[in-house]
């Protein structure tokens, strides 16, 4: 199998061929002939969608279906199905792929796990750098897996290198793996200030924010989803960890944290 043409769905900025999310199946075929795999941006919860470019690429004759099942823990996880829906939405869509898969011999999926983007917002960490402030679950000792953007784009790139290799499994990355505390001590480092802590029980936290959850509250469910690439997130012990697999280097946690807080 070779893959050399990609089309990717949900974002922009590169020279790929973009699609919008509103054409039916039909309509969607033209745009994907002579391509050999999709990777898909878009929101996790857009199933129908998910579906409908899937069943397309087997029309069109695409080799491979990378789903939007990137982010902050394993959508496989009964745990992360209970606390935010969007992994069960997540896990249909693969579910999906998988049964596609087994009816079309030349069709096949790899989701890629990356824990939580860990350059992409630090109020999603509960982190403010302005006021210095850091929010710890529990002892702050539990490691976890996380991923910059540019590993991630890596990963995906190699995995599109490595079709064989990475066909219908789960590819789990990471740039480091690290804990909380150390996280607060590269701020500390780098910022050259002790900060503020507050810590949580992470039991009554999630109690207390699944119930605001419940209740609608969008950034209650954003917590849990925290929680969960906090907790329930190390990689390097799973089956299906693929750094060495993808090629892929740890980066430097200090490195990476001087340039975010440079760059905010």
């Amino acid at each position: 199998m070779s893959i050399k043409n990609v089309v990717l769905v949900g974002a922009d900025g590169v020279q790929v061929k973009l699609l919008s999310d509103d054409f039916s199946i039909d309509e969607l075929v033209p745009a994907l002939q002579d391509q050999d795999a999709i990777v898909s941006t878009v929101y996790g919860a857009q199933v129908d969608l998910q579906k409908r470019l899937a069943d397309a690429a087997i029309k069109a004759g695409v080799k491979r279906f990378i789903p939007s099942d990137f982010g902050s823990c394993d959508s496989q996880s009964k745990r992360a199905m209970e606390l935010a829906p969007i992994y069960i939405a997540k896990s249909e869509v693969r579910d999906y792929l998988e049964k596609l898969a087994k009816e079309n011999s030349g069709f096949s999926w790899t989701s890629l796990v990356c824990g939580h983007f860990f350059d992409w917002d630090l109020g999603f960490f509960h982190i403010d750098l302005k006021a210095k402030s850091f929010e710890i679950l529990d002892d702050g000792e539990v490691y976890w897996s996380t991923s910059t953007f540019a590993q991630i784009g890596k990963a995906t790139a190699a995995i599109l290198q490595k079709p064989e290799e990475t066909k219908n499994r789960f590819a789990y990355i990471q740039s480091f793996r690290i804990n909380q505390n150390q996280l607060l001590k590269a701020f500390e480092k780098t910022t050259g200030e002790s900060w503020n802590v507050k810590k949580y029980d992470s039991s009554d936290y999630v109690k207390e924010r699944k119930a605001k959850a419940d209740g609608g509250e969008k950034s209650a469910v954003e917590d849990l989803v925290w929680v969960l690439g906090t907790l329930e997130a190390d990689w390097e012990a799973r089956e299906g960890y693929a750094n060495d697999l993808l090629g892929l280097k740890q980066e430097n946690l200090e490195e990476v944290v001087a340039r975010i807080v440079k760059n905010n």
